[in-house]
């Protein structure tokens, strides 16, 4: 069956990375059915998606409420999962209900809504590389590094887990991924629906934030690319913590999105995405060199994060290149198409 006969319901199509997904699918010929939670982003998102004829949005207020995807998994072929919690600096405790509840529910019951469609061929559910990574991160061993063979840490009971005080807004993140994948594969080896299921766990992603209306809109943006473009303008945030990191461009982690959907992709796969590591100061070189008038800059790394170098781990993405054929961008690329996109944008 051609793309352009098989419809994708995917949620989360406001946010960075949902959009960039959903874009690479419509690029690829499918009809998309897009959930939004209030009527008005419809209007915006028209504009930034195109490809009239192949888009239409379906809102659903609540996502914590009982059989909330049961009428709009009807008759669609494919779902993408991508709508999950951000750590907000505004969002805290409790830690269940801000976190854990809105990445666990929302999942299961998708899931849930899934099995009542027998057209649904493939769920694919976007997790997080930090879904295979440990609270603790000495348990990844001396290597520090994961891998899609690492799987998820053990936990424990998931209930008791959730209930876990998690200290603040990024380790709750942290946990609401880790539970959420929990929560996919737990579904997957109890239920055994009738559809396969495929989970796609990118590292932080950069490059272009299509849904932008405007440069001041990036203040308002809580996603790896927008807190990026703040530390190399001086603001500093909870990304930076050491002088290397690691990165995957936002059109690789739609791409693979995409290749997911192939019937050679079978039931059970799990696929992290990551371009590998950078040096911070040596993309700031990069970023100064290349747009001198942009005046970018970097502070030095406050004293405050002292000690969390002890977080940092690696990432064995080679699996996805093999499997998927994903080349990917590097970290000066990811920049600068982030960059190219921004100057196309209105000031406010």
């Amino acid at each position: 069956m051609a793309p352009a006969d098989q419809t994708i319901l995917i949620t989360g199509a406001s946010g960075f990375v949902g959009s960039g997904i959903v874009l690479a699918i419509l690029k690829s010929g499918y009809n998309v059915r897009l959930t939004i939670r209030n009527p008005a982003q419809e209007e915006w998102l028209k504009k930034v998606f195109g490809h009239e004829g192949q888009v239409s949005f379906v809102t659903v207020p609540d996502f914590l409420k009982e059989g909330a995807f049961d009428e709009v998994v009807k008759a669609v072929d494919f779902v993408i999962h991508t709508a999950s919690p951000i750590p907000l600096p505004e969002l805290l405790q409790p830690w269940k209900e801000n976190y854990i509840d809105p990445a666990v529910i929302p999942t299961q019951s998708l899931l849930k809504s899934a099995t009542k469609e027998p057209k649904i061929k493939k769920v694919v559910i976007t997790s997080s590389c930090i879904s295979f990574i440990p609270l603790d991160r000495s348990l990844l061993g001396e290597s520090r590094t994961a891998s899609e063979k690492t799987g998820n840490p053990d936990v424990g009971n998931l209930a008791e887990f959730s209930k876990t005080d998690f200290g603040f807004p990024f380790g709750a993140y942290h946990a609401s991924k880790i539970a959420g994948d929990l929560a996919t594969w737990e579904f997957h080896a109890t239920e055994k629906p009738h559809y396969a299921i495929v989970s796609i766990h990118p590292d932080f992603v950069y490059g272009p934030i299509r849904v932008l209306k405007s440069v001041k809109d990036i203040d308002n943006h809580h996603t790896t690319a927008a807190i990026t473009w703040r530390e190399y303008n001086g603001i500093d945030g909870l990304l930076r913590f050491q002088d290397v990191d690691h990165s995957v461009h936002i059109d690789d982690v739609a791409e693979a999105h995409v290749k997911a959907l192939s019937d050679d992709i079978k039931d059970g796969e799990r696929f992290l995405l990551s371009a590998g590591e950078f040096k911070w100061d040596d993309l700031l070189k990069h970023a100064q060199e290349k747009y001198p008038e942009l005046g970018f800059k970097l502070n030095s790394i406050p004293s405050w994060k002292d000690g969390w170098s002890a977080t940092y781990f690696k990432l064995d993405a080679s699996k996805a290149e093999k499997d998927l054929g994903i080349k990917y961008k590097g970290v000066y690329q990811q920049f600068d198409d982030f960059v190219d996109h921004v100057k196309t944008l209105p000031a406010e």
